[in-house]
């Protein structure tokens, strides 16, 4: 079939599907401490997410990202990555918090997962407990070290950089990448969870550029290391002799949209083709009709024409749907 492209002849070749918007975190940047989840009545099977895949991978998609919420509290979740392989997408991943990690690292090794990305955005546990609201941090640690030594290394950290919260250890953190095949990547802090004088996010942010800087000057020269996909959001770098990588991601400072081949299918049966909107396209009906695949391919037809150039980066146009809530 023909690939799934944009108004803009930009590649839809990468899908990222919330199988849960629960977590059992509640990281400040990312949900309220009293967030009212779905009805379990409202969210997808683990089958018709299967099938959403499966008409997708028929337009072209090759990689799948597995996100909550947390995808491990799911049930079924370990199950749900065999079968995505099992279809033939080139690539299956997941994002995950760490919590649940260790206790199901074999399972998802087994299961043909081939890489880990985990949430990670400090090293200092008390700080680890003010930014998530847990007092996790050591499982998480564990979960890092274990999964190193499986399959799934090297392990992609992601860090949230927090202005006067966690960007006293942006050295620390690039220190890692020196002593283990860890990819550490900063993310610029964006405009969404309903701030909308954008007060809290000019607070906060921080931009890519002064995190390499701060990195650089400790630590030494970063070189560039090239993409192995085009459409990476990642610019990572590497210290001289380095096991690992450093980068950022810079959707705000630097917006990479352009290059931009997601879309995001939500746990409540929504397709989301831009992160920084509220755009949504409802897909659950045709997922649940007698003939699902084609009536998808309509419904995704549909959302690529609308997909926009751009997001909304700017913190007066902040969104109101919360990160858990998209799947990242």
């Amino acid at each position: 079939m023909v690939q799934l492209t944009d108004s803009y002849d930009r590649k839809m070749d990468y899908l990222r599907i919330s199988v849960t918007d629960r977590c059992n975190f509640r990281c400040q940047y990312c949900m309220p401490e009293d967030i009212q989840f779905q009805d379990k009545s409202h969210i997808l099977t683990l089958e018709e997410m299967l099938t959403f895949a499966e008409a997708c991978l028929a337009l072209g998609v090759t990689k799948v990202r597995v996100t909550g919420g947390e995808p491990l509290v799911r049930r079924g979740v370990v199950w749900f990555v065999e079968q995505l392989k099992a279809l033939g997408f080139d690539e299956v991943t997941m994002t995950t918090n760490g919590y649940l990690l260790k206790d199901n690292l074999e399972g998802l090794v087994e299961a043909g997962l081939d890489r880990i990305n985990v949430s990670l955005d400090t090293l200092q546990p008390e700080k680890f407990q003010f930014i998530t609201r847990r007092n996790h941090f050591e499982k998480v640690w564990e979960a890092i070290m274990a999964a190193l030594q499986t399959p799934l290394s090297p392990v992609k950290i992601n860090a949230v950089a927090l202005r006067g919260v966690n960007d006293d250890e942006i050295v620390d953190m690039a220190r890692l990448t020196q002593k283990y095949p860890l990819s550490v990547r900063f993310i610029e802090l964006m405009p969404l969870n309903g701030d909308t004088d954008g007060s809290r996010f000019r607070k906060l942010f921080i931009p890519g550029s002064e995190i390499l800087a701060r990195a650089q000057d400790a630590l030494g020269d970063l070189k560039p290391v090239a993409k192995d996909d085009p459409a990476a959001p990642a610019d990572e770098f590497k210290f001289d002799g380095a096991p690992g990588n450093f980068g950022v991601i810079t959707p705000v400072s630097e917006p990479f949209c352009a290059r931009c081949s997601r879309l995001r299918l939500t746990a409540d049966g929504k397709i989301h083709p831009c992160l920084l909107t509220d755009l949504d396209v409802p897909v659950k009906d045709a997922i649940r009709s007698k003939d699902p695949i084609p009536a998808i391919h309509e419904v995704l037809w549909k959302t690529a024409r609308i997909k926009p150039a751009a997001g909304l980066t700017l913190p007066q146009e902040t969104r109101n749907r919360t990160m858990s809530q998209i799947g990242g």
